[in-house]
């Protein structure tokens, strides 16, 4: 009976070594891919402030949306569908709950969308007129398309021009008389 010889062991060293070399070839080019795509380089600006600034003070934007909330009510309508009152919400949610979801969902369309902003005040129900808000149309994955429109008027019409067929943030801030809310609204366009 003949006896069955196995790797010698130059070739089990050769096959590790390539093995090594490939591994760490991969490691580098993932590396270098990595970096030239520009990973990190994007800011999160949720609240339209750096990551930072949203981490140290959370707790007065909280605040100062609570009190916003008990003085003023505000609504979005896009596209002549009325978003709703405006909270932050959907910044707890991933995108994938706009697939399941009824509310909030194809909001935006391509090309040209009417924005109007409505705030109230709660205690008399009457508009308020002269308003000082910002919002922000950005995507999640990047902000080489964002959109900002500033209002300076409630019940006013104002347009602004989404260009890519994709999920979509919502982000604002509403400002009257020294009272700041901020609102966050995940959303598609389709």
């Amino acid at each position: 009976m003949s006896k069955k010889k196995g790797l010698s062991k130059r070739t089990i060293y050769t096959i590790f070594l390539a093995k090594f070399a490939f591994s760490l070839a991969l490691i580098f080019w993932t590396i270098k891919m990595t970096l030239s795509a520009g990973v990190g380089l994007d800011d999160d600006n949720t609240f339209m402030s750096t990551y930072h600034n949203v981490d140290d003070n959370y707790n007065k934007i909280v605040t100062s949306n609570n009190d916003f909330n008990k003085l003023y009510s505000s609504n979005l309508i896009v596209n002549g569908q009325d978003i709703g009152e405006l909270n932050y919400d959907d910044i707890y949610f991933s995108q994938r709950v706009i697939k399941k979801r009824t509310y909030r969902k194809n909001i935006l369309k391509l090309n040209e969308n009417n924005i109007v902003l409505v705030v109230r005040d709660k205690k008399t129900n009457e508009i308020v007129k002269n308003i000082n808000a910002t919002i922000v149309f950005t995507m999640p994955s990047g902000h080489t398309l964002d959109r900002t429109i500033k209002i300076s008027k409630s019940e006013e019409l104002y347009k602004v021009d989404i260009k890519k067929i994709t999920f979509w943030n919502i982000m604002g801030s509403v400002e009257i008389d020294g009272h700041t809310g901020h609102f966050y609204i995940k959303t598609n366009a389709k």
